[in-house]
Order: C-alpha cells, then structure tokens, then sequence
C-alpha cells in the first residue's frame, strides 16, 4: 500500500508540473488517462491476489514481473507506463497529444469495464 501512495503522489505533482503548451483539456484528458490506469492497476492487484476464483493476467510481461519480484511489480509496472506515456505525449504535438489521450482513454475504459464485468475488483493492499 505504501508504494502505491508514494507511486499516487509522485504522478499528482508531477501532473501539476506540465510544461505550458498543456491546455485544460489536455490535462483533464491526461488525469482521465491516470484514472483509467490506476483502477486498471488495482484490477490487475485483484487478479493476483484472487487467482483461485478463475481470475488470469493476460499480459505476460506483468506476470513474468509479479513471479520474479513480486506484487510490488505491479504499481511499478502501470507507474512507469504513466509516466512514459506522459513523457511522449509532452513531445507530441498538440493536436496528436488530444487524439491519442483519448484513445488511450478508451482502450483504458474498455479494459477497466470489461475486468468489472467478470467480476474483478479492487485491491488497495499491496
């Protein structure tokens, strides 16, 4: 638990610390985007934590991570792709940053809703 608030805190200041060419939409459509990974990352805890129900991690890199470190790889795992992804898209242009955060968002959307409706919840305990 304590490395997912420190992992949360870290994105909320580096989230208030965009470079000026970021408008509002652009950073409600990044915090969406976080939103969207931090609930996929607490999803992805779920699984691990419940594999005797039937629940399985379809991306091999997170599992490989989580059986060689440990559940610790997870936070670590969606806090970098964040942090990359923020990376990049402060180096796109404008108008491609806006288009690709909501494709992000609606893949992130999808994976979020299709993981609820098998029944996959929310672990906060790491």
């Amino acid at each position: 638990m304590k490395k997912m608030i420190i992992i949360l805190f870290l994105i909320l200041i580096h989230s208030s610390s965009f470079a000026a060419k970021w408008d509002k939409s652009d950073k409600i459509l990044f915090n969406m985007f976080t939103t969207g990974m931090i609930i996929d990352c607490l999803q992805t805890n779920y699984i691990f934590t419940h594999n005797g129900d039937g629940y399985h991690e379809k991306n091999s890199t997170i599992k490989a991570g989580v059986h060689s470190i440990g559940r610790g790889f997870i936070p670590l795992w969606f806090g970098s792709f964040i942090l990359g992804s923020w990376y990049v898209l402060d180096k796109s242009p404008a108008k491609i940053r806006k288009f690709t955060l909501v494709g992000l968002i609606l893949v992130k959307g999808n994976d979020c809703g299709r993981n609820y409706r098998k029944g996959i919840g929310l672990n906060f305990k790491f």
